[in-house]
């Protein structure tokens, strides 16, 4: 996915830290592009956090995540000024066009103009951004554009805070946008559609991909922090003892799991139904968890025997060569919280 803002082009620089600010937590990564092109894992950080970060996309406390910041790579010994990071899928509006093939100044009117039909909000109030996705298999000389749309005042929230940390915002992505691109260089499934599906605390983040194009994207308001807290009431244990029982999956805590596998099983069979139901030629033939809720005990095999596809959890280590100096960080807790700071890491190439 293009950078949401190219009004953030600034001084390029060897490395370019990746920064993932979810609702409850932050991830930080460097990568070290050696003289092979390979990726080696040079920092990484997590903190978590019980109160929330953000509130509809907006990062509540700009100068407390300034802070984080600054401490977290200062303890990772990361000392590179360039970053990027990440909006939450649900704070931005992307929407699928197909247009005539232009040349570039009358693309950039035409979408301007889409942009003023299909988006909600006054031009004067956002930032927009397009990719193109290539031809349109069904329409004779046109293409498909998937456009991205985020409010002024969500974005510049990020640009203070980073700021504020020190730091150069040089990228500016869009979170599920990290994932399916990871997905794509990790695997790069040939002949089918995937679905990536990252179960967050506050949000489950899906999208359904063909090779590099990006064919649907849903949010669904359903996380592992409600669970986590429910937990933490009724058995009276602190959030972070009630967040490692939650993951352990033991029967103590089997009934307050059993609804939040449900929901989220069925709301990515139900993606999948719709996905073929609108495309009946196209076949999902594997699916992607991420996410530190997705490991949540029997989310897995119920997803499988729902929609009857394979389903395996993103490795986003398989992205880097072994032999980084923070190698021995790459523990299973880490796969499922790094993917979207990691993939950012790599677009230095772009800052």
């Amino acid at each position: 996915m293009n950078r949401l803002l190219d009004s953030l082009r600034l001084t390029k620089e060897k490395d370019i830290m990746g920064v993932d600010i979810g609702a409850t937590s932050i991830k930080i990564c460097l990568l070290k592009k050696g003289k092979d092109g390979r990726f080696t894992l040079s920092g990484m950080a997590q903190r978590s956090y019980e109160e929330d970060l953000l509130h509809d996309g907006n990062i509540i406390d700009r100068a407390f995540i300034a802070r984080e910041l600054k401490s977290m790579a200062a303890s990772s010994a990361i000392r590179t000024r360039s970053a990027a990071s990440a909006l939450s899928s649900y704070s931005v509006i992307t929407k699928r066009v197909a247009m005539p093939f232009l040349e570039k100044e009358a693309l950039e009117e035409s979408v301007r103009l889409e942009v003023e039909n299909i988006i909600p909000f006054p031009l004067k109030e956002i930032y927009y951004s397009y990719y193109i996705m290539g031809m349109d298999e069904e329409k004779e000389n046109m293409m498909n554009l998937l456009v991205v749309a985020a409010k002024k005042e969500i974005v510049e929230g990020y640009m203070e805070a980073f700021d504020l940390a020190g730091l150069d915002l040089a990228v500016l992505d869009v979170d599920i946008f990290a994932v399916t691109n990871l997905v794509e260089q990790i695997y790069r499934p040939k002949g089918f559609s995937v679905l990536a599906a990252d179960v967050g605390a506050s949000v489950t983040n899906i999208a359904i991909m063909k090779e590099l194009n990006i064919e649907f994207t849903r949010e669904i308001l359903i996380g592992g922090k409600y669970v986590t807290g429910e937990i933490a009431k009724q058995q009276k244990v602190d959030y972070k003892e009630a967040e490692e029982r939650k993951l352990r999956g033991s029967d103590d805590v089997a009934e307050f799991l059993r609804d939040f596998v449900s929901n989220v099983s069925s709301e990515i069979n139900k993606t999948v139904n719709f996905y073929v139901a609108t495309k009946p030629r196209e076949t999902v033939g594997k699916i992607y968890l991420t996410g530190g809720s997705s490991r949540v005990s029997g989310l897995k095999g119920q997803i499988e025997k729902e929609t009857g596809i394979e389903v395996e959890f993103l490795d986003p280590f398989l992205f880097v060569a072994s032999g980084g100096t923070a190698e021995a960080e790459m523990d299973e807790d880490r796969k499922f919280s790094a993917p979207v700071a990691l993939y950012l890491s790599a677009r230095r190439d772009e800052s």
